[in-house]
């Protein structure tokens, strides 16, 4: 698979969020609710300063929540992609 240069990593907080870099407008969600993601899989596309940013998973991981649909204008730290956390060996 060709490697993105437009690509960027999620922007993942400690609740497992990915947020939106920047303003923009959401082009593209990939995910569902219960989807199982690898780090690098690709989350959402972003429309910001006229170019199209992919938003990609920051780890593995099972999708929790898609708080974001294509065609909605989020602002910059927007929630976009909740994933569980993180379950620790026993």
């Amino acid at each position: 698979m060709p490697l993105d240069p437009l690509a960027r990593g999620g922007s993942e907080t400690g609740g497992g969020l990915t947020l939106s870099p920047m303003p923009g407008l959401v082009r593209a969600v990939f995910v569902t609710a219960g989807q199982t993601v690898a780090a690098g899989d690709p989350l959402a596309v972003l429309e910001a300063m006229k170019m199209e940013h992919t938003l990609t998973a920051a780890r593995d991981g099972i999708v929790a929540e898609v708080l974001a649909k294509a065609g909605d204008q989020v602002e910059a730290g927007a929630a976009l992609i909740r994933l569980e956390e993180e379950q620790a060996d026993a």
